[in-house]
């Protein structure tokens, strides 16, 4: 780990024309961040081996992943200042013994009061690939999520913020020793996105809980025992909402299995009558079917644009999920549609995305904005404009034609 130190020059963006695209993500990588104290964090990684490459340095030694974790962070309002750098080296010798995940973490410095972007490089050395990511990171109090470690019954550490139905997951805090805590239960029923062109108005989240109750700490740990849907929010403090959220979703999540699920997935691009014909046929699974047949002309094409499409539906869940799931929320919906943007730019407050050249005015642009949510550190709202409305449907007629809208 090392302290870094550079030039006070603000820059209050950062760009990447990598960070959501398929290529980057097919190293099925998680992280979690952990709050030690006022100056020390520690990021937890779980890389899954699936994607390295292996290979012998000679006839007599065993195959072997080489792998360099480097991180980077900086000030959320000044993202061109590097305030810490920390990497380390994994290597993982093939032996009799199956390891599917490299799990381990490193520790590096966050000054309290403040959030920050930690860029994560994982570079395959043997590969000669480097996987981007990014990770928000809120030290602003000593409430929010990543205050506390959330771990299972094995003492295994988990990265996610959703579970499946009826988990008990255990959750431990250095910066919080309070005995009790008070637990708002949430059926969690949210409508998905609406059109980048509408012009109804944002619906703002009422916090008011379906039901509350209290949990005692035992051993410094809080034992939850997850409900069968929905979610729960661990407050940590009354006054400003701000605490541990578990979101429940379905067994099969992030993937789409069950036809209904499939159905409302495929709401985007389909016309209300479609939609309301699917979900009242007596055979849902033939509905959907023949819907995918009659757009695609052919049941291979059809099965091509079906991969592809709920493909995306799952990425948009595992890269955008927060108080629902990814592919509802507005970067889902664009990202379900248009596929991955060229370039993301991050900002203090949000994200741009552009389908095309920085700076062509025949570019398509989203933006996004960072909503302060009390759940979630994940949630974004897209800044919506009449103009997206010819976009929007050119896309939707491609895909009602059988073709990949941009098939990246």
């Amino acid at each position: 780990m090392c302290l870094v130190s550079c030039t006070s020059q603000k820059v209050n963006q950062s760009s990447s024309d990598r960070l959501y695209k398929k290529e980057n993500n097919e190293l099925a990588a998680k992280y979690t961040i952990y709050h030690l104290n006022d100056s020390v964090s520690q990021l937890f990684y779980e890389i899954s081996n699936e994607s390295l490459l292996y290979k012998k340095a000679d006839t007599t030694t065993s195959f072997y992943s080489h792998v360099k974790l480097f991180l980077k962070v900086s000030a959320e309002d000044n993202l061109g200042y590097t305030i810490d750098t920390a990497s380390c080296f994994i290597i993982d010798r093939q032996t009799d013994a199956i390891v599917k995940y490299l799990r381990g973490s490193i520790f590096f410095k966050l000054k309290k009061g403040f959030s920050y972007y930690l860029d994560i490089s994982v570079i395959d050395i043997n590969k000669k690939i480097i996987y981007s990511h990014s990770e928000y990171s809120n030290k602003t109090n000593v409430e929010s999520r990543q205050n506390f470690l959330i771990t299972n019954s094995r003492n295994e550490v988990l990265f996610s913020s959703y579970f499946k139905p009826n988990d008990l997951v255990y959750a431990q805090s250095l910066r919080n020793q309070e005995k009790l805590y008070e637990v708002d239960y949430f059926k969690s029923n949210f409508r998905l996105a609406l059109p980048p062109f509408s012009t109804e108005p944002m619906q703002h989240f009422s916090y008011k809980p379906d039901s509350v109750f209290s949990l005692y700490t035992k051993n410094d740990l809080l034992e939850v025992s997850l409900p069968p849907k929905g979610f729960f929010h661990l407050k940590t403090n009354n006054q400003t909402k701000d605490g541990v959220t578990f979101f429940v979703y379905e067994s099969s999540f992030p993937k789409i299995k069950n036809t209904e699920q499939m159905i409302w997935a495929t709401r985007y691009i389909m016309a209300k009558k479609e939609f309301d014909n699917c979900m009242l046929a007596e055979d849902k699974k033939a509905a959907i079917d023949k819907f995918w047949v009659d757009i695609a002309g052919s049941n291979e094409r059809a099965k091509e644009l079906i991969r592809k499409y709920y493909g995306r539906v799952q990425e948009s869940n595992k890269l955008f999920t927060s108080f629902q799931e990814g592919w509802k929320t507005d970067r889902g919906m664009i990202y379900v549609v248009f596929g991955a943007p060229n370039k993301v730019t991050k900002r203090k407050n949000g994200e741009v995305w552009t389908y095309g050249e920085i700076g062509n005015p025949n570019s398509l642009v989203f933006s996004f904005i960072k909503v302060i949510n009390p759940f979630t550190d994940n949630d974004y709202y897209l800044e919506r404009n009449e103009l997206f409305k010819a976009p929007w449907y050119q896309a939707v007629d491609m895909w009602r034609q059988g073709r990949i809208y941009l098939d990246n």
